[in-house]
Parts: C-alpha cells; structure tokens; sequence
C-alpha cells in the first residue's frame, strides 16, 4: 500500500501473510436468505423472466426487480403491464464479514395465495 504522509512524502506499507488473509476473509460474500410476499403492479415486462413491480401509485414508492428462474412459468401466467400481482419471493442479500449488504436480488418462488396460474397451451 501506498499513500502520502503528512509532510506530503510517500509512505509504504507491506501486509505480511497473514494480514493478506484476512483481507481475503473479509471480502468473503455470505448469503442470507429470506421469504416475502411482493404485492404491486407490473411496471416493467422482460421476455427473458424479469418482472419489474411497483408496490404503490406514488413516485417514490418501492419497486422490485423479481427474477424468474424458468421464464416459462412467468409466460405461463400471461401477465400484463399494470397487471396485480402478488407473488412469493425469495429475499436474498449478499453481505461482506462486516455485515454490509453489498447485493441484493428477489427470485419468484411462486405465487401467494391470490395469484393462480393458467396452463401455458390452450385447452
């Protein structure tokens, strides 16, 4: 490492093994993991199993970014743009040793209680 001192010289600093390793443990990411239930609108639609939903009216109320696993189960329940949904979601955050979330992302489990699928062909 290298910065300038006070009296503007170049300081220098080494870490030895050990420290090297601890550096490396704190960057570590670890997952927690978490069940809720997302209900909205659908504000944003992609074909690729992204859903973008908005949870109120207002500007500033929260909007999520649900990821599908399997985009044929998000064809499969034939959404809309404005379309209310509710769905079950996993809550997942990726945080360093230090307890900052550094990620975060929501992946459609299913849907809750109101929510029911159709068949993807036609009957």
């Amino acid at each position: 490492m290298t910065w300038y001192g006070a009296d503007g010289s170049m300081r220098r600093a080494r870490l030895t093994e050990r420290g090297r390793g601890y550096v490396e443990r704190l960057r570590e990411p670890r997952n927690r993991d978490q069940e809720i239930t997302i209900s909205g609108r659908i504000t944003e639609l992609r074909e690729s199993g992204w859903v973008k939903v908005k949870t109120g009216t207002a500007k500033n109320s929260p909007a999520y970014d649900v990821r599908f696993e399997e985009p044929e189960d998000l064809l499969r329940m034939r959404p809309g743009l404005g379309d209310n949904v509710h769905f079950r979601v996993r809550f997942r955050q990726g945080l360093d040793s230090v307890g900052i979330a550094r990620s975060t992302e929501y992946t459609h489990l299913g849907p809750a209680a109101e929510q029911i699928p159709l068949p993807l062909e036609p009957s």
